[in-house]
């Protein structure tokens, strides 16, 4: 049993994950980046914020979705239009969130935590 031959083998293993994580996030950015033109141009928001995974390429992975904050898009018919047009942009799951309809202190949690992205 060859050790180095071991340990080289599994060091090419963890970097193609990693390799593999790497192209993943830069898709779901890709992703993301056109979700957001196509909401301010059809949707005239207040306010966008990026959150969650997507703001950090290490914590990116398969299981990762896109996660984004919306201010000023009440009308529900406006806002699952919106979903809709939304997941036509992408293949990843999609968490796009009213900050004035979820609970307060979650609210407060993306502001905090989060990357406002777009503002009127």
């Amino acid at each position: 049993m060859d050790i180095k031959k071991i340990k080289e083998n599994l060091q090419k293993r963890e970097q193609k994950k990693k390799d593999a994580r790497l192209k993943l996030f830069e898709a779901a950015l890709f992703d993301f980046n056109a979700i957001i033109q196509m909401i301010i141009n059809r949707y005239s928001p207040k306010r966008i914020v990026q959150w969650g995974s997507l703001l950090d390429s290490n914590k990116f992975d398969e299981n990762s979705d896109i996660d984004i904050a919306l201010e000023g898009i009440l009308d529900p018919e406006k806002y699952f239009a919106l979903l809709g047009d939304a997941m036509e942009l992408t293949r990843f799951p999609l968490d796009i969130v009213q900050l004035e309809k979820i609970e307060p202190e979650f609210a407060e949690l993306i502001l905090l935590k989060g990357k406002i992205i777009y503002e009127s």
